[in-house]
């Protein structure tokens, strides 16, 4: 009875929606932003109206999404669905463009690359033992990307603690640096509220296929000239941009080329290949890559390496950065000329990243 109670009333707000075009932008019930789109289109709205047990809140909530009808018969509804969208000014520095072969990187340069600190002490005097293990890069204030081998494949032992950014030294004991101009940046810590790892992923599959993870932190994060969101490759335009023969860049605090962990933040420019040259290249340990991974690098001393894995992988368009993959692995001796790295596609991931960071929208939501 109360779903049908819900069907009615969500299809009686038809009367008095408001009349916004398909994928026009929208706010929903919640406060959130979002997309105006064919109720069948919208995953959230759909699970709301299926529950085994809908609430009142839940029938007010579905009413008031309705944004608008379809212009064509039979006119169906259009709800206002909540969307991932890129944060205002993400992917943007304040200076220009200027790891394996690669160069320092400034304080502000990649704001949005993060470090997973991980205690590998496994509690057994009580006093943790904190080591940063992972990267990962910041999408908005409350989630962060990176690898799912960096959840699933660690010690049974090890515990997850904390994101950090605004990291410039990783092996300084200090919290803080201080710049040449005198001002004093220091590390922001936040801990972490959910781990979602694609539940695709196995890590006994030699190719790491959905190699793909969000971290949900447990508060908001405080954005700064040093800490900042990359952009998700939303647009057609970007996401439909050729890899093979085009420049990216990575970044991360993993091994450099005398195979010590680099404590400064580094990044190296590389260039895409098919697949078909990782695949070739890899054959010999059984590894063929899927539609869902990137084949990048193979430049003699330009490498991401362990360490790195979780990184971001950038290309820059128009002055904007935007993260078209995420760092999972490669030849075991990191920038062996011809050997690329493999990195996790993020365009194709996009409608999981957005399902999973919509799955808690309202604060009454149930996480079930």
């Amino acid at each position: 009875m109360k779903l049908l109670l819900i069907v009615i009333v969500y299809y009686s707000a038809l009367v008095w929606a408001s009349k916004l075009n398909i994928n026009d932008s929208c706010t929903t019930p919640c406060g959130k932003p979002g997309k105006c789109v064919p109720s069948r289109s919208c995953d959230y709205g759909i699970a709301r109206l299926r529950k085994p047990d809908p609430t009142y809140e839940d029938t007010i909530y579905l009413q008031s999404s309705i944004c608008g009808r379809h212009p064509d018969p039979p006119h169906i509804p259009l709800t206002c669905c909540p969307a991932l969208l890129n944060p205002t000014d993400c992917g943007l520095i304040d200076i220009t463009k200027r790891i394996v072969g690669g160069e320092p990187t400034k304080l502000e340069e990649h704001p949005w690359a993060a470090l997973l600190i991980y205690d590998t002490s496994g509690n057994e005097t009580g006093v943790p033992r904190l080591v940063p293990k992972c990267g990962g890069s910041l999408l908005n204030s409350r989630y962060v990307l990176t690898a799912a081998h960096c959840i699933m494949d660690i010690p049974k032992k090890w515990k997850l603690e904390y994101v950090r950014f605004s990291e410039w030294d990783a092996l300084s004991k200090e919290n803080c640096t201080t710049i040449e101009s005198g001002e004093q940046i220091c590390r922001q810590e936040y801990a972490i509220d959910k781990i979602i790892v694609h539940p695709k992923y196995n890590k006994t599959v030699p190719n790491k296929v959905h190699d793909i993870t969000l971290l949900r932190l447990t508060e908001d994060v405080e954005f700064s000239k040093y800490v900042r969101p990359i952009c998700l490759p939303f647009e057609n335009a970007i996401r439909e941009m050729p890899i093979d023969d085009e420049d990216f860049t990575v970044t991360g605090w993993g091994q450099t080329e005398t195979k010590i962990r680099s404590g400064i933040q580094l990044h190296v420019d590389i260039i895409g290949k098919t697949r078909e040259v990782c695949n070739t290249k890899f054959s010999i340990a059984n590894i063929t890559l899927e539609e869902t991974q990137l084949c990048v690098g193979g430049e003699k001393g330009k490498d991401s390496c362990k360490g790195d894995s979780g990184g971001p992988l950038m290309r820059l368009v128009n002055s904007v950065w935007y993260q078209v993959g995420v760092v999972s692995f490669g030849n075991r001796f990191c920038g062996t000329e011809g050997f690329p790295g493999i990195y996790t596609d993020v365009t194709k991931y996009l409608r999981w990243i957005e399902k999973e960071a919509n799955k808690i929208h309202c604060p009454n939501d149930d996480e079930s």
